[in-house]
C-alpha cells in the first residue's frame, strides 16, 4: 500500500505570527471571559511596543520556518506529491457550488485594504475634510488626499506602508483566532479574501525575458509614437508603480481592461479603488453611477 504523502503547511503571519504563538497562552489567561478578538488586539499593542532589536528573534524564527517549508515542499513534490489548494481552497469550491451567498459575520476581523495610502487616508481624512470648502463632493476628499500622497517622498510613504503591513499581519493572526471558534465551513468568505491576496502577484502573466538592449513590440510602436503618446504611457507606468506599492495594481489593470471605465482615466480609477477600500465591484458602481 502506497504511503500517503502529507503536504507541508506554509507558515503564515510573519514575525508577528511567531510572537503571537508564543504569547497567546499569556494573553488568553489575562483576557479570560472576553471576546477572542481582544487577544489579537492585545497582541498587536504588545508587538507595536517592541523595538526592532526585540523583534529580530521572531523574524529569524519565521525566516527559518519559511526556509524549512520551502525545503519540505521541494522534497514533497520530488517524492511525487501533488500540491493542492488545501482545506481553505476545498471549502471555497464547495461554497461556490452552493446556491446563494452567505452573509458575512459582523464579528469577523476586518481585512485592511488600500495599502499605505489607505492608512494615510484613514488617519488624515478628518483634517482633509476640514480643509475643503463647504459643500464639497465626496470625491473631492480622495482627490485632495491623492494629491498630498503623490507629493510625499518614498521615505514619507514608507511610514504608512509599514503600518499597513503591520495591520495585515495582525489581521492574519486575528483571522486564525476567529476561525478556531467557527464550524468548518463558516469562514469561507474570509478565506476567499486571503486566497486572493496570496495569489495576486501571479494573476498577471509572467513577462518574457529579453536580452539587454533588445526591443519589444511595444518599444517598436512607441519609437514612432507622438510625444503626447509617450508621455501618456510613461504616466501610466508611473501610476502602476504607485498602485503596486499599495497592492492595487492587479485590480487597476483589470479595471483598465473595461473600455467604459478606462475612458475615465487611470488616476480616477485608482482613486475610486482607494475610496472603495480596494473592492473592485464597489469602485465600478461608484464610477458608473456618475
Amino acid at each position: 500500500m502506497a504511503v500517503q504523502l502529507e503536504q507541508p503547511k506554509k507558515p503564515v503571519g510573519g514575525a508577528f505570527g511567531i510572537f503571537m504563538a508564543e504569547k497567546r497562552p499569556e494573553f488568553l489567561k489575562t483576557l479570560a471571559g472576553k471576546p477572542v478578538s481582544e487577544v489579537s488586539k492585545m497582541g498587536g499593542e504588545a508587538w507595536s511596543k517592541l523595538s526592532d532589536k526585540q523583534k529580530e528573534p521572531y523574524q529569524k524564527q519565521y525566516e527559518d520556518k519559511k526556509a524549512q517549508f520551502d525545503k519540505d515542499m521541494a522534497a514533497f513534490l520530488e517524492a511525487g506529491g501533488e500540491k493542492t489548494k488545501g482545506a481553505a481552497g476545498l471549502r471555497t469550491e464547495r461554497r461556490k457550488a452552493k446556491e446563494g451567498k452567505k452573509e458575512k459575520d459582523a464579528n469577523a476581523p476586518k481585512k485592511p485594504a488600500g495599502g499605505g495610502y489607505g492608512v494615510y487616508l484613514a488617519e488624515n481624512r478628518a483634517a482633509i475634510v476640514k480643509s475643503l470648502p463647504a459643500g464639497h463632493k465626496i470625491t473631492d476628499v480622495t482627490k485632495a488626499a491623492s494629491a498630498k500622497w503623490n507629493a510625499f517622498s518614498d521615505a514619507e510613504k514608507k511610514t504608512f506602508q509599514d503600518k499597513y503591513l503591520q495591520k495585515v499581519e495582525e489581521y492574519k493572526v486575528a483571522l486564525e483566532e476567529y476561525k478556531k471558534n467557527l464550524p468548518e465551513d463558516a469562514n469561507d468568505d474570509e478565506e476567499d479574501g486571503d486566497e486572493e491576496d496570496e495569489h495576486e502577484e501571479s494573476e498577471s502573466p509572467p513577462k518574457k525575458s529579453r536580452k539587454a538592449g533588445a526591443k519589444t513590440d511595444e518599444d517598436e510602436v512607441l519609437a514612432g509614437a507622438s510625444p503626447q503618446k509617450k508621455r501618456k504611457v510613461a504616466n501610466l507606468d508611473s501610476l502602476m508603480d504607485v498602485a503596486k506599492k499599495e497592492g492595487l495594481h492587479t485590480k487597476l489593470k483589470a479595471m483598465l481592461d473595461n473600455p467604459k471605465l478606462a475612458s475615465k482615466g487611470s488616476q480616477v480609477l485608482l482613486d475610486a479603488l482607494r475610496e472603495a477600500g480596494g473592492k473592485v465591484p464597489d469602485a465600478k458602481r461608484s464610477l458608473l453611477a456618475k
